[in-house]
């Protein structure tokens, strides 16, 4: 314990500079100065002289400067403008999209002027961004909007001619492109979790940007200067989090988190579960509490996980709850991490804080953790509230509003109506299309066409609602709404989960027409693994053979994903056979483990089976543990193809028999090249035909079952 808190503690001591972020468009300075004072590495340019001053357009303001100040204040901080009437700064916009604005606040007593009294408002382009009074400490606001424009006007307004507003310093630059994303928010209420569009519409301001598990991160050590404070000042529990750390630089994947998104550093460490702590008992969770200021405004929630705790992948499956509300169930980082250990990858979820007064965040262990895995992790989290402008309308676009409550009840009430009528038509002539069944539906049985690689055969089924479709990648298949797979499984009850894996859940369904089926969903609302979705529908519609699981049909409506299999009562192959016996002694439950215990001891011959003993050469048992040593790597890219264990175990059995004749070498499935036979070996078949079955494949053996993962997603 002495020992890894040394470590954690020299972890923190570690600078962690980042690779600098080079915005297309980027603005800092230094208001009310004539010299260019550095902030963390930075030069800001002083407004007070050319060109800097360009940027000063209209207004009245006037430079101060602090006489006194303290020994240790940053130099940036030592001056100020001070805007006694409407005043405003333009840029201009090389590249439209969001871009960061950051207005640095440092009160300061100056002759005429106690900054600390100011009170004003600040809009960007005509757009409300936050209302400062009685500054009383240094403050630096940060908003993320979106410029459509080639010119950005900042525009500082004191509430009255009688008091006035300020600023120390001024950043405005061009944020990465996938840093604030149109898609992928969820919302969450007491309605559920749903999807929340048009997020880079909204104008956004940073009020949490937490670093869980570590320590205080500055703007030198982060691309976008950004500063992420501890997470423990806001632990409700403090003994039911643990800290955890690493040496090893995140492993960043195409698609996921990048350095802009959040610092190494922020990756390296997390909260975890104390387990250690009895007196909570095997399953509670952690929450952290941040009281708000303004209590009637949604807000975006990012969080931000990298697995650096597990030893495995898919053994992590936690609940994610924001304000009481279940925002993420059973989320499985494995599943959205590209299927790789310490990944950076962050959630965003959309809230309402009306009637809270504070964000709660809270992680605990989900139903589908074995209770030796009981954990729940966080990295990071940012809270950012939506500007909400509705007080702040001039007041011409007061009247508009109030117009349309008049109006809008009454425009209401006519689309309403209008709705009835329509319904009324419709269900009208449903019923006269029922008078006139067409001849293949006239005992109440739906005609469903079956492709599978060329040929097809008519299947039959009473009440089905399976409509024959192209799917999305222009094949035919069987496309099913999603309130039948709804329905089928009791709205995915977690009774019927029957599997999981890293695309999702497997459930066990039935369908209308009472067949039998499996119901595989990916993550709720995610794209993630959208062409994985696709590339399965297409091959699976290829093949048809009674050794695989048919297709039933997919569904892809609001944002789904979701494969529908026939059910196999037996459960799958994984469960007939590497073989659980709970009645046997600890250490021999687990077939596979306990046989790996005698493997790397190089004494496999101890567990033999005792009618074998005697009986087995050591060298064809030797060749054998190793083959079955490498088919039990964690990693399905450790594995051995399907084809060189079939190889592998040929050389085997001619070990074991003692064949001479034109012997077969051992494949070292350390390496991809096969050796030379006039052999054919597996990997090699392209198309298998048995005339008298039917059954065909024109997918190759090593395709199909290369892409093959266990239950648990290896």
């Amino acid at each position: 314990m002495a020992i890894s808190k040394f470590l954690f503690l020299l972890l923190l001591l570690l600078p962690f500079s980042s690779p600098e972020f080079v915005p297309s468009d980027i603005f800092l300075l230094s208001c009310g100065s004539s010299s260019s004072p550095t902030f963390f590495n930075r030069t800001f340019v002083g407004d007070s002289v050319k060109p800097a001053s360009d940027f000063l357009t209209a207004g009245r303001s006037v430079a101060v400067s602090n006489r006194n100040p303290p020994p240790d204040s940053e130099p940036l901080y030592h001056t100020a403008r001070v805007f006694t009437s409407a005043s405003s700064y333009r840029f201009n916009i090389k590249k439209n999209g969001t871009h960061v604005l950051r207005f640095h606040l440092s009160p300061f007593s100056a002759p005429e002027f106690a900054l600390h009294s100011a009170n004003f408002t600040i809009w960007a382009n005509g757009a409300f961004l936050s209302m400062i009074s009685r500054v009383n400490d240094s403050v630096i606001k940060e908003f993320m909007v979106r410029i459509d424009t080639n010119v950005l006007e900042i525009e500082f307004k004191p509430v009255s001619s009688t008091v006035f507003g300020f600023a120390n310093a001024i950043e405005v630059f061009s944020a990465p492109k996938e840093l604030i994303t149109d898609n992928g928010a969820k919302l969450v209420d007491s309605y559920g979790v749903r999807e929340y569009y048009k997020l880079t519409s909204q104008i956004l301001e940073t009020k949490y940007r937490i670093n869980v598990g570590g320590s205080l991160v500055t703007p030198f050590n982060d691309s976008l200067w950004r500063t992420w404070v501890p997470d423990e000042p806001f632990l409700v529990l403090k003994s039911a989090a643990k800290v955890a750390a690493t040496f090893h630089a995140p492993n960043y994947q195409a698609g996921g988190a990048t350095r802009e998104d959040a610092p190494d550093s922020v990756y390296m460490t997390l909260q975890q579960m104390n387990k250690e702590n009895s007196t909570l008992g095997a399953k509670f969770n952690i929450t952290w509490n941040f009281p708000l200021e303004s209590n009637d405004a949604k807000h975006l929630i990012r969080l931000h996980f990298c697995d650096i705790v597990s030893s495995a992948l898919n053994q992590l499956y936690f609940n994610v709850y924001i304000n009481g509300y279940s925002a993420y169930r059973d989320l499985d980082l494995s599943s959205l991490s590209f299927h790789q250990l310490s990944t950076p990858l962050y959630v965003d979820f959309i809230v309402d804080a009306a009637g809270f007064g504070n964000i709660q965040i809270s992680v605990g262990p989900s139903d589908l953790s074995s209770s030796l895995r009981y954990n729940a992790i966080l990295n990071g989290a940012e809270i950012l509230e939506m500007v909400n402008a509705k007080d702040m309308f001039p007041e011409a676009e007061k009247k508009k509003r109030n117009l349309w409550v008049i109006v809008g009840p009454v425009v209401g009430g006519f689309v309403g109506l209008c709705l009835v009528v329509a319904a009324i038509l419709a269900l009208g002539c449903k019923r006269r299309k029922k008078r006139k069944p067409r001849r293949a539906e006239s005992a109440g049985w739906t005609s469903v066409q079956a492709y599978g690689g060329g040929s097809s055969d008519s299947k039959l089924s009473r009440g089905s609602t399976l409509a024959t479709s192209f799917g999305p990648n222009g094949y035919h298949s069987l496309k099913i709404p999603f309130a039948d797979i709804q329905s089928a499984t009791n709205d995915f009850d977690k009774s019927l989960i029957i599997g999981s894996g890293g695309f999702g859940m497997v459930y066990k369904g039935v369908l209308r027409d009472n067949i039998k089926v499996a119901v595989k969903r990916g993550v709720p609302g995610s794209r993630q693994g959208l062409p994985e979705f696709h590339t399965e529908i297409a091959i699976l519609s290829k093949i048809r053979h009674h050794h695989l699981v048919s297709l039933v049909g997919y569904c892809d409506e609001q944002s789904e994903m979701i494969l529908v299999y026939e059910y196999m009562e037996k459960g799958p192959l994984k469960k007939q056979l590497p073989a659980v016996d709970p009645l046997l002694a600890r250490e021999q439950v687990n077939l596979a483990e306990w046989a790996l215990h005698w493997q790397r001891k190089g004494m496999l011959e101890k567990i033999i089976d005792p009618h074998l003993v005697g009986q087995i050469n050591p060298s064809s048992l030797k060749k054998y543990g190793e083959t079955a040593e490498k088919c039990l790597a964690d990693y399905g890219i450790d594995r051995p193809t399907m084809g060189d264990v079939l190889w592998n175990l040929e050389y085997v059995l001619q070990l074991q028999v003692g064949i001479q004749t034109e012997p077969l070498e051992p494949v070292d499935i350390e390496d991809s090249d096969f050796p030379t036979s006039t052999a054919i070996h597996p990997s090699n078949l392209r198309r298998h035909s048995d005339e008298s079955t039917g059954n065909y494949s024109d997918i190759s053996t090593t395709k199909v079952f290369s892409q093959l993962l266990t239950n648990d997603g290896r």
